[in-house]
């Protein structure tokens, strides 16, 4: 882009805010230097390669979150409390779930997060690897639970070819089967935070019971 016979300069952090602008599930090279009026080349010349592009605007993006801790709360709610302001957080920032997924921590603000969570748990008694486990354990399931989540209504947007076909294909399916039919009329009405709620909450019962306070890592290595 030029202005005034001259070409537009810009610097490393407006591609980066330009990338925070976009989102990390828009985010693409292309889409920055669209953003910013100029040529990918150009891009480019301030980040290495798509992946450091990422990196970068992933750590900007989680430099918005802060876990908040109460210390009166025991060890699994905590944990459950830790869950519900991850998934609020990746749901507010879509794209956000897989960054987190793909390779954790990958810079600063990831760093910080786990530092967090590391002193959280310290506080209740557990060293940092314990605690580093537990935490780790019930991010894997919260971004998995949200990331689903995030595909499916993405894809219920885009509607493709085939998906009104397939949808009854797979009730077909279902009602082919008594004992499934049976399954799936036992489950009340129920929301996807409802669902989130009830497989966290039992995942952190179970981690605590199986890692109580106090307890070294090596407990998972123990034979079945």
């Amino acid at each position: 882009m030029r202005t005034g016979g001259r070409t537009a300069t810009f610097t490393h952090e407006d591609v980066v805010a330009a990338g925070v602008r976009l989102g990390l599930r828009d985010l693409t090279v292309q889409a920055v230097a669209d953003a910013l009026g100029v040529t990918t080349a150009a891009v480019y010349r301030h980040v290495p390669s798509r992946a450091a592009l990422e990196t970068l605007v992933g750590e900007a993006v989680l430099a918005g979150l802060t876990l908040e801790d109460d210390p009166a709360q025991p060890v699994a709610d905590h944990l459950v409390a830790f869950a519900w302001q991850l998934r609020r957080f990746t749901k507010r920032h879509p794209g956000s779930g897989p960054y987190l997924q793909r390779i954790f921590p990958r810079g600063p603000s990831g760093v910080r997060l786990l530092e967090t969570q590391i002193r959280a748990l310290g506080r209740r008694g557990y060293d940092p690897a314990a605690a580093t486990v537990l935490s780790s354990a019930v991010a894997t399931v919260t971004l998995g639970l949200t990331v689903v989540e995030e595909v499916q209504e993405a894809h219920a947007l885009l509607d493709p070819p085939g998906t009104e076909q397939a949808t009854r294909e797979a009730r077909a399916a279902m009602a082919a089967s008594p004992l499934v039919v049976a399954a799936v009329g036992g489950i009340p009405a129920h929301t996807a935070d409802d669902y989130f709620d009830v497989v966290v909450s039992a995942l952190a019962d179970g981690l605590v019971r199986r890692l109580p306070p106090g307890a070294a890592v090596a407990v998972l290595r123990e034979d079945h």
